[in-house]
């Protein structure tokens, strides 16, 4: 009785571990709703439809060159750390090449929030550059994130380094 048990018990347990592993690569079991971050500048500057539609074409566009660009830099980034074990092995153009893709990380940022201010009416404009002028000042009013130092207040210590 338990010689046969045995085997199927087996199968069980390695079709549930298929399954699981198909869940964690695939993400299955997490909501696929929009990002609310992708949404805050069209309700922010209360875009019309249409200007939503052409902001979407922008963000997705936008995205793809993302990560276009992150790739490369993993690309490299595994590159380089892979080659500890290698003597000799010049670093330099590696991560002149990860500071290149940095810098066009940021110009296509830019570019990306110059076809959005594009977009706006002269009265959604002033909201934007207000935004972004917030973004850049790095939110001060808002709590710090989950990890991050609060900021100090005049004359604080800051905490003790952990032993």
């Amino acid at each position: 009785m338990k010689s046969k048990l045995l085997p199927i018990i087996l199968f069980l347990l390695i079709v549930l571990n298929g399954v699981l592993i198909f869940m964690l690569i695939n993400k299955t079991h997490e909501n696929k709703q929009p990002r609310p971050e992708r949404n805050f500048l069209t309700e922010k500057l209360n875009f019309t439809n249409s200007q939503k539609e052409q902001f979407m074409q922008f963000d997705n566009m936008h995205r793809e060159r993302m990560q276009e660009i992150e790739q490369s830099i993993m690309k490299y980034k595994d590159e380089l750390f892979n080659s500890f074990q290698k003597e000799g092995y010049n670093i330099d153009s590696l991560s002149t090449k990860i500071g290149l893709l940095e810098g066009k990380k940021d110009v296509e940022i830019f570019n990306f929030f110059g076809k959005v201010r594009s977009l706006c009416t002269k009265e959604q404009v002033l909201k934007f550059d207000k935004i972004i002028k917030q973004a850049l000042k790095g939110g001060q009013n808002r709590p710090p994130r989950e990890g991050m130092n609060h900021p100090r207040r005049d004359g604080e210590m800051p905490p003790p380094p952990p032993r």
